[in-house]
């Protein structure tokens, strides 16, 4: 007999990991939000940066390699580029967990913001790069701007997905 809080506890476990795929497959889905006139953000970044702050032990950086490599396949990227921009976005954040930790949301939006800059920035070079020449900056600004601008609403999601699972786990022990 399979013990039932046993296998709550492994999906909870693996809850971020899956969150991290299927933020990544969400991304190369070619969505056509509001008529094509809003870019998806890049929503893994936002679950890396969230568990790297808040929870650095849920989301190994194997993990993290590994949706970035799946990234690069599924978007036709070179091999390594968004796996290279995912790893350095989580140890860029891993490096400043200590002050994060705690401090006002405001604070933490801010950190978002520059990381994700940093984090844009390396993969325009690495793109352009690869291209042979460099790429037009406005998409890449653009999304990057939707992508922080939707940080808010995701961290919402993320503590109150945190505190309901927090709750279930006190109710069963």
């Amino acid at each position: 007999m399979v013990d039932q809080y046993a296998v709550r506890r492994a999906i909870r476990a693996a809850g971020p990991s899956i969150a991290l795929f299927l933020a990544v497959i969400l991304l190369v889905t070619p969505l056509r939000l509001f008529q094509g006139y809003v870019p998806t953000p890049w929503l893994p970044m936002i679950i890396i940066f969230l568990y790297a702050v808040y929870e650095p032990e849920a989301l190994p950086p194997v993990v993290v390699f590994a949706a970035g490599v799946m990234h690069d396949l599924l978007y036709g990227a070179g091999i390594g580029v968004w796996a290279s921009v995912y790893l350095g976005l989580q140890y860029m954040v891993y490096s400043q967990h200590e002050y994060l930790d705690g401090r006002l949301p405001r604070v933490v939006w801010a950190a978002f913001a520059v990381a994700a800059t940093v984090a844009a920035l390396a993969l325009y070079l690495l793109r352009s790069f690869l291209a042979g020449g460099f790429l037009p900056m406005a998409p890449l600004f653009y999304q990057l701007f939707i992508t922080v601008a939707v940080y808010r609403l995701a961290t919402m999601l993320f503590f109150y997905l945190r505190a309901r699972a927090k709750r279930a786990e006190e109710e069963a022990v």
